[in-house]
């Protein structure tokens, strides 16, 4: 899937990974210690790591309200898709992900760079009445989720973990995140 070779390199000495790692550890550890449905700060740095722009402001205080009112207690990604599908009516594949993971790094994350691009997988098309397509939206989602699991468990999966702990041993990322992150600079 990927060349060893190249993500050694591209984990040694990286402007790039190192400067997002640190907005996201921000983002994570500023999350449980502030509101974040009325943290302009916060939302300012989540909307800039996850490219989060053009949104209606309704649609930034459904996303951030539900996010204050459950990231102590959790969400799925049902919830999550269908809560924010009230606010726009659009089916947000990626950000319903982005938030689930925000409350629980253990879940991947949805994003064009490594869902589409590493594993081949593709959003649902746009010509089916919404609740057929919000069906194959979850069905997708928990798809790619299985094969990244696999991936990550796999030799390969492994290797690329133990790459990024030599060469940042004290991270405190989950191995979801650091393999996101590695899927994410082999671009």
């Amino acid at each position: 899937m990927v060349n060893i070779r190249e993500i050694e390199q591209l984990l040694f000495d990286n402007d790039k990974l190192l400067d997002g790692m640190n907005k996201y550890k921000q983002i994570m550890e500023s999350l449980h210690h502030t509101d974040v449905s009325t943290n302009a700060d916060f939302r300012r740095s989540f909307n800039k790591f996850f490219v989060m722009r053009s949104r209606t402001p309704l649609y930034y205080d459904k996303f951030y309200s539900f996010l204050e009112a459950r990231k102590d207690v959790g969400a799925t990604f049902e919830e999550t898709l269908e809560e924010l599908k009230s606010a726009n009516d659009k089916l947000e594949m990626s950000f319903s992900s982005k938030l689930v993971h925000v409350i629980d790094p253990t879940q991947p994350i949805w994003d064009r760079n490594v869902s589409v691009l590493h594993f081949g997988m593709k959003v649902p098309g746009y010509g089916k009445p919404v609740d057929v397509r919000q069906a194959e939206v979850i069905k997708v989602y928990h798809d790619y989720c299985s094969r990244f699991y696999d991936y990550l468990g796999s030799n390969e999966g492994q290797v690329l973990i133990q790459l990024f702990d030599d060469q940042y041993p004290h991270s405190g990322l989950t191995d979801v995140k650091k393999l996101d992150f590695i899927l994410w600079i082999d671009v």
